[in-house]
C-alpha cells in the first residue's frame, strides 16, 4: 500500500502542536508496518536543513495561485531506519522562505496562510505525477490540506492519475478551519457553483475549505473514538460542522492517537533528575524533591501533592474555568506548577498568583523540552481541564511518568483516564465543565492522595497503560483498506 501524507507541520522537522507529533510518529509507525509512506509538508525557513541533512533533488515544478506562477522545489530527507519512509519539503520563496509554520516570531499570523497552503495542496497533488508513484492513499490532515479531496472531485485533470486513489480527512481540531473572504474566490481556481451559498465551499458568505474538504473526502476521522461521537452530536464541540458531518454517507471514524514512548518513558529519559519505573519507583521522589529545591518551591512540599499544567494557555484548555479556581487551589495543602505559552491575559493573570502565593505556586512562561520532563517527572498530579480535546498526549506521558491525571471527561481524555474508583482507575474525571467541578475534583484527589496504597495503585495502573503509534497504525491500515474497497 502506498499513501500520502499532506501536512502543514511534522516533528521533528516543523512543529507547532499536535498535528506536528501526529504526523511525525504515525507516518514512521505505519512505514515499520511495511506501506509505502511519502510526505509533504513545507520547507519552512526554520527547519534546520544541514542538522536533518535534506537533500536537494532535481524535481521543480510550477503551480498557480490566483494568476501567478509559484516556482516549487523539493527537498527530501529518507529515514536512516526505514526505508519506508521519504518526506519531500516543498521550497518556494515567496511563502516560506525565512518563515515559521503560521505566525511570526512575535505571535502575528501570516496574512497569507490561506495562500501558503493553498500551494501546498496543490503541490502535493502534482508531486506524485513527477515522482510516477501513484498513492493509494492521500491522508490529508486538517484544514491546511482539506482542499485536495476538492480538487480531486472537480478538476478533471487529476482524474485519470488518481482514478484508483481515495481521500482521508483526519480532523486534528476542527475548530480551525482555515475561513477566508470570499474576495478570495479567484485564488482557488475552482468550479463557482462551490462558491454559491449552500455550496461545498461556501459558509455564511465566507469560503470554508475545512466544509468541503468533509464533503468531499472518501472517508473523514478523528483522532479519539469519543470525540468522534462527540462531533457527531455535540454543537458546542463541533463548531457548526454538526450538520456537514451528519450529511456524509459514512459517520466520522475515531482512532486514538499514540504516546511516542521512546522520547516519553521515565525509565530511559536523559532529561530528568533519575530514571525510574514500575518495578523501581524510588526516583520518582528524587525527581520532586529536586523540582521543589530548583523551583524554590517550599520544602515541605516533598510529603504534600504537587500539581502540575504544561499546556498552551488558551481557552480550549480550560484555562477559563482553571483561573477562578485558583484562590482555593492555592489555599489547599498542596504545590503548584504551570508551564505554558498562549494568550497575554493568561499569563498576566498566573504570574500574579505567583507573586502572591510564592513558593507554593511557580509560573513559567514558555515552552521548554527538557523542563517539561523535569516537572512531569517530578510532580504527582497532571491537571488537563480541557472544554474540549480531541485526543490529547500529554494526560499519556503523564500516566506513563506515574503522575495521576485529573481531566475534564471530554474526548481523548474520556478515551484513556479512568476514574478512580473503578478497578482500573488511573486518575480523577469531572463531567461538569465549570471551576466548581474542578476544584472539587483536585480536592478529592488531594484526599485520595492521602492513601498511599491506594495512590501507588493508580500510579502503577497508568504506567502499566499502553497507547503506542503501533496500535494506532494498525487501526489506520485498516480504515485504508476499507476506503480502497469502496
Amino acid at each position: 500500500m502506498k499513501v500520502l501524507f499532506i501536512t502543514a507541520e511534522m516533528f521533528p522537522f516543523s512543529k507547532v502542536g499536535g498535528l506536528g507529533d501526529v504526523a511525525g510518529a504515525l507516518s514512521e509507525a505505519l512505514a515499520k508496518m511495511g506501506i509505502d509512506v511519502r510526505v509533504i509538508t513545507p520547507a519552512y525557513g526554520i527547519i534546520d536543513r544541514e542538522k536533518f541533512a535534506l537533500k536537494k533533488t532535481d524535481l521543480c515544478f510550477k503551480e498557480v495561485v490566483g494568476n501567478k506562477e509559484q516556482i516549487c522545489t523539493i527537498l527530501s530527507w529518507e529515514s536512516p531506519e526505514n526505508k519506508n519512509l521519504q518526506v519531500y519539503f516543498l521550497e518556494n520563496e515567496q511563502y516560506y522562505a525565512g518563515r515559521n509554520v503560521y505566525c511570526d516570531d512575535g505571535g502575528l499570523t501570516y496574512a497569507d496562510n490561506h495562500e501558503r497552503f493553498l500551494l501546498l495542496s496543490k503541490a502535493a497533488l502534482a508531486l506524485p505525477t513527477h515522482l510516477r508513484w501513484k498513492p493509494d492513499i492521500l491522508h490529508c490532515h486538517d484544514n491546511h490540506a482539506a482542499l485536495v479531496p476538492v480538487y480531486l472531485k472537480n478538476v478533471p485533470d487529476y482524474e485519470s492519475y488518481y482514478a484508483n486513489s481515495r481521500t482521508l480527512l483526519t480532523l486534528h481540531n476542527i475548530a480551525y478551519q482555515g475561513m477566508i473572504s470570499m474576495e478570495n474566490k479567484p485564488l482557488l481556481d475552482l468550479p463557482d457553483d462551490l462558491f454559491l451559498p449552500m455550496g461545498a465551499l461556501e459558509w455564511w458568505g465566507r469560503i470554508n475549505p475545512l466544509k468541503a474538504g468533509i464533503i468531499y473526502a472518501d472517508g473523514v476521522n478523528t483522532v479519539s473514538p469519543t470525540h468522534a461521537l462527540e462531533l457527531m452530536k455535540d454543537e458546542t464541540v463541533n463548531a457548526g460542522m454538526g450538520g456537514v458531518l451528519r450529511s456524509r454517507k459514512s459517520p466520522v471514524e475515531g482512532i486514538l492517537n499514540g504516546a511516542d514512548y521512546d522520547e516519553w518513558d521515565p525509565g530511559k529519559d536523559s532529561l530528568i533528575y533519575q530514571t525510574y519505573s514500575l518495578e523501581n519507583l524510588k526516583g520518582k521522589l528524587v525527581n520532586k524533591k529536586t523540582l521543589i529545591k530548583d523551583f524554590n518551591l517550599k520544602a515541605e512540599l516533598v510529603t504534600k501533592p504537587l500539581i502540575c499544567m504544561i499546556s498552551r494557555l488558551v481557552e480550549q484548555k480550560g484555562i477559563d474555568i482553571l483561573l477562578p479556581s485558583m484562590e482555593q487551589l492555592l489555599a489547599l495543602d498542596a504545590g503548584m506548577i504551570i508551564l505554558g505559552c498562549g494568550d497575554d491575559v493568561y499569563h498576566t493573570a498566573f504570574e500574579d498568583f505567583a507573586k502572591r502565593f510564592p513558593r507554593k505556586f511557580c509560573f513559567l512562561s514558555g515552552f521548554k523540552q527538557k523542563m517539561a520532563h523535569q516537572i512531569l517527572a517530578g510532580s504527582d498530579l497532571f491537571l488537563m481541564p480541557s472544554r474540549y480535546e480531541p485526543c490529547g498526549i500529554a494526560q499519556m506521558n503523564a500516566l506513563k511518568y506515574g503522575t495521576v491525571p485529573v481531566v475534564h471527561k471530554t474526548g481523548g481524555l474520556a478515551d484513556t483516564v479512568f476514574q478512580w474508583t473503578t478497578k482500573k482507575g488511573n486518575g480523577f474525571l469531572f463531567e461538569d465543565y465549570s471551576a466548581e467541578a474542578l476544584i472539587k475534583t483536585v480536592k478529592k484527589a488531594i484526599q485520595v492522595y492521602q492513601d498511599k496504597e491506594r495512590w501507588q495503585r493508580l500510579m502503577l495502573n497508568g504506567m502499566r497503560a499502553e497507547y503506542s503509534w503501533s496500535k494506532s497504525a494498525a487501526s489506520y491500515s485498516k480504515l485504508y483498506s476499507r476506503l480502497l474497497k469502496s
